[in-house]
């Protein structure tokens, strides 16, 4: 049974509950008993174009409905989508899987025209009784009249589709797509390309003459816009209005540009919005922190994060060479991703071999929580007092950094380099943990090279430089691997008649299990049960380290370097 089917079939707000995954009484609460200062906050964001907007957030225990109820949408949206010609599918672009702003503004690349039109309080303009109508009179719905009304009353406050809440995008992109189809028709009789992505709606095209229909130029003159009168028919019958105030061409030769992103040949970002992330980055290097550039207050270090990772995944997308294009933005990316790595940091950062080694440790953390208490948080939503490294995508291309005791040796080196751009003290340790054993000799070798003695691996830690640290794991024999602290019985457990396989040279995996095997179906999983108490000496270590940080004065990496 489809998921349509299963929300066609419900005749009550028990029943659509149930198709929900919610509990009836839980539903009727949160509707009708709750007041709605109990229900939303609310709170107002800057505009890009300037101003304050607006946004009704739902509360937990609404948002919790709201979500459910916006996944039953989408995937229903998603099989009718699948129903559908591929052109009907790739008129809306917003909050819809495979979609993006990157798909929207793709489609208009490169085009002799780009005409932009806004519809206007687009969320605000969907009002209870369009959701409720939309409900039971569209033939793919056909709702009981009872159940759209929950459905209503579920995603509206105070007779509108709220922005801030999950419903809204999935719901204003059903509603709207009538209005995607006649504009879509109105595009093709003119050779456009129309898309709609939330409330922009973009058209383009390579002919010679703009159609009169989409746009036409003010009598008189040679650079003003207006939409045609086909556009502002449909719109307007539709339900929606247009912000004329928004209007725009583009020709050929000008910037053009579609949801921000420029398409004269390529997607790619503004310049000046490249430049501005520059500058915030430079700050950030300098100060310690970054700013808003529209009112100058401090931004997170999350914030800056997601616009450098936009303009990653935007400008990945150019050429197969973009590294070699980008190589200004390269080199920012990689020092910004050191520095949130290595230096900006609000707790001790753990740097193992990889990701396997992560998990031992946050397990054996919270295992022996009652024995190391200065490893868990006063508050509890807040987890652990010290976060771990995760080798991701960026980290491999942009700080060459996938795992393994080579590449910790090689970041040993280039440690203080990676660092010289920050110059204000670092606020937390970074802590490299690292085998004891044969392997990483090379590591322990470069190691006494930097400090300028013998390592063998017996002390505890080693203060290398700055504020990194290196703890080989505690020796129970001659050497010792990070699985040696397990106990051996564990290690010899099956997996459906697996053997753990240490060395990673295995290839027969009918016989053995990997290390990421061990670490995610035996040891998170049973970590309450398991012994951990051979981790005790390397949980000192790392509390040791953060202790002898502190008691060290603050020393900025750029003076440091100075006085060598």
């Amino acid at each position: 049974m489809t998921k349509l089917s299963q929300l066609r079939g419900a005749r009550t707000l028990p029943q659509l509950a149930r198709v929900l995954g919610v509990k009836p009484a839980s539903l009727s609460f949160v509707l009708y008993w709750l007041a709605d200062d109990q229900k939303y906050e609310t709170f107002t964001i800057p505009k890009k174009g300037g101003g304050r907007r607006l946004i009704t957030a739902p509360k937990p225990r609404l948002k919790m409905i709201q979500t459910k109820l916006a996944d039953l949408l989408l995937d229903i949206h998603v099989e009718l989508e699948s129903a559908r010609s591929r052109v009907q599918c790739q008129l809306a672009h917003g909050f819809k899987p495979d979609f993006s702003i990157v798909t929207n503004a793709t489609a208009h690349r490169n085009k002799r025209y780009v005409f932009n039109a806004d519809l206007k309080d687009f969320f605000p303009s969907i009002n209870f009784g369009r959701v409720l109508g939309f409900f039971t009179k569209d033939h793919n719905f056909s709702l009981e009249p009872k159940v759209a009304t929950v459905i209503a009353q579920i995603a509206c406050h105070n007779n509108q589709l709220p922005q801030g809440s999950p419903c809204s995008p999935v719901i204003s992109n059903l509603i709207a797509h009538v209005l995607d189809i006649h504009l879509s028709k109105v595009a093709r009789a003119g050779r456009c390309t129309y898309t709609r992505y939330v409330d922009d709606l973009t058209f383009s095209t390579n002919e010679k003459e703009f159609p009169a229909s989409v746009a036409r130029l003010v009598s008189g003159r040679s650079d003003a816009w207006v939409p045609g009168d086909s556009l502002v028919k449909h719109v307007y019958r539709s339900g929606f209005k247009l912000n004329y105030d928004k209007t725009r061409m583009q020709r050929r030769g000008s910037r053009q540009d579609a949801t921000g992103l420029i398409v004269n040949k390529k997607v790619n970002v503004r310049n000046e919005y490249y430049k501005i992330a520059r500058a915030k980055c430079h700050h950030l290097f300098l100060n310690g922190f970054s700013y808003s550039d529209k009112d100058k207050k401090a931004i997170s270090d999350n914030a800056l994060e997601g616009t450098m990772s936009f303009i990653y995944h935007i400008r990945r997308l150019k050429t197969v060479d973009w590294q070699r294009e980008q190589q200004s933005f390269y080199k920012l990316y990689r020092q910004f991703l050191d520095y949130r790595a290595f230096h900006g940091l609000l707790r001790p950062r753990i740097i193992c071999e990889g990701k396997t080694d992560n998990i031992y440790i946050r397990s054996a953390i919270k295992a022996l929580g009652a024995k190391f208490p200065e490893f868990i948080h006063s508050d509890p939503s807040k987890g652990l007092t010290v976060d771990f490294f995760n080798y991701t995508e960026a980290a491999v291309i942009f700080q060459d950094l996938s795992g393994g005791t080579g590449e910790l040796k090689k970041l040993l080196t280039s440690y203080r380099p990676r660092l010289s751009s920050f110059k204000h003290a670092a606020p937390q340790p970074v802590i490299m943990i690292v085998d004891n054993d044969k392997g990483s000799t090379g590591l322990f070798h470069q190691l006494a090279h930097i400090i300028g003695k013998p390592v063998g691996g017996v002390d505890p830690f080693y203060h290398v430089l700055d504020n990194l640290y290196v703890v080989p794991v505690p020796k129970t024999g001659t050497e010792a691997a990070i699985e040696d602290l397990f106990d051996s019985a564990l290690l010899k457990k099956t997996i459906k008649g697996r053997s753990f396989d240490r060395t990673g040279k295995a290839k027969d995996f009918t016989k053995w299990y990997s290390k990421v095997d061990f670490a995610t179906q035996i040891v998170k999983p049973e970590r309450s049960t398991i012994d951990f108490s051979g981790f005790e000496p390397l949980l000192k270590a790392i509390l040791d380290v953060r202790k002898d940080f502190s008691l060290r004065p603050p020393v900025a990496t750029a003076v440091a370097r100075a006085a060598e």
